[in-house]
Formats: structure tokens, C-alpha cells, sequence
């Protein structure tokens, strides 16, 4: 009787492992990753001009994609740069008399390749290519029927090089944008942090 308990037993344990195993999830080789950074934007001095603004900007990116086999990153980000605003204009608003601000807004696609990071030596190399669609703007903030005058400040397509250094779970990143028209953006620099979310 014990036997068969036994028999019984071992059968139900290895039908158990066995469906653990089938089940149990692999590690994938593609990887979600988020980040952000500040970041100094160049404008064409032409372009600056036309639009009545600095050829200088300040400001912020949101980014995320995959990583496909530890090295092929395919992403999106997006940015928002505030504009020196040298033809600012001031309008009556039901909170008051408001000033105008300037900024440009971009969204960006890119594909690109970076290098491993091991753990002997946590730095890795990458370099992306894309391209920036933008939306320029000299508005009142919160304001729905206020005067607003468009900007043209073009992106187009960039290439980007950057530098990564691990940092426990995270990596802190260097990067330059360097757009190839350059007739708008000329250039982004920017340093920010990235996270790869590996599942545990």
C-alpha cells in the first residue's frame, strides 16, 4: 500500500515539474526601457529670427521603446523646449492681464544600436538614427481664445550618439543630437537617466 503511495506520489511530482518547466518564463530577449533627460537645444539663427525668438532653448524629453537582443534599441520620445521669447505680447484674460510664452514641442521615432555594458567596465556606446516632427507656439498658458502665433522651427532627421554608464539598476546617459537639415533644430545636448525593465 505504501508503495503504491509512493509511486503515486513521485508520478504526480514529476507531471507537476514537468508542467512548471513547460510554463516557467523564459527570458526575453526583448526588453521594455524608459527614460528622461534635460537637454539644451541649438536653433538655426535664421529660423530663430524668423520666429522672433533666442537661438538657445531649455528643456525636458520623455522617452521609451524596446531592446531587442541586449543591442537594437527601437524607440520614441517627447520633448518640450521653452523658447527665449523676444516678441512677447500681452492680452486681457478673465484672470488678468497674461503674458505670452514661446516653446517648441517635438516627437521623435529613431532605431538605433548600442554596445554591452559588463559589469568589469559599465560603459557602453550607442548611436541612433530618426527623425523629429515639431510644433512651435507663442501662446498664453491656460488660455483658450487667447492670440496664438505659430513658430517654424522644422526638425527632420538626426543622428545621435551617446554614451551610457551603469549604475546598479539604472544608467545615466550623454547624448548629442545632431539634426542633418539643420535649416530649425540643429542640435540637441542632453544628459538624463535610463531604466531597462528586466522582469526579476
Amino acid at each position: 500500500m505504501h508503495a503504491r503511495h509512493l509511486a503515486v506520489a513521485a508520478l504526480l511530482a514529476l507531471t507537476a515539474s514537468g508542467v512548471a518547466a513547460q510554463t516557467a518564463p523564459k527570458a526575453s530577449n526583448v526588453v521594455p526601457t524608459v527614460g528622461f533627460s534635460v537637454g539644451s537645444l541649438a536653433i538655426d539663427p535664421d529660423a530663430a529670427a524668423g520666429s522672433s525668438v533666442g537661438d538657445r532653448a531649455w528643456g525636458i524629453q520623455l522617452d521609451g521603446g524596446v531592446v531587442v537582443r541586449n543591442h537594437f534599441l527601437f524607440g520614441i520620445d517627447l520633448g518640450g523646449q521653452f523658447l527665449d521669447d523676444q516678441a512677447q505680447f500681452t492680452q486681457n484674460t478673465t484672470g488678468g492681464n497674461m503674458k505670452s510664452s514661446a516653446s517648441v514641442t517635438y516627437f521623435s521615432a529613431m532605431t538605433g544600436f548600442r554596445t554591452g555594458l559588463p559589469a568589469s567596465f559599465p560603459v557602453g556606446l550607442a548611436l541612433n538614427l530618426g527623425a523629429s516632427a515639431t510644433v512651435g507656439r507663442r501662446s498664453i498658458d491656460k488660455c483658450t481664445d487667447c492670440h496664438v502665433d505659430k513658430l517654424k522651427i522644422p526638425g527632420g532627421g538626426f543622428v545621435e550618439p551617446t554614451v551610457l554608464v551603469r549604475v546598479r539598476k539604472f544608467m545615466i546617459r550623454a547624448s548629442d543630437r545632431v539634426y542633418l537639415g539643420g535649416s530649425g533644430m540643429r542640435s540637441v545636448m542632453s544628459a538624463g537617466l535610463q531604466f531597462d525593465l528586466h522582469r526579476r
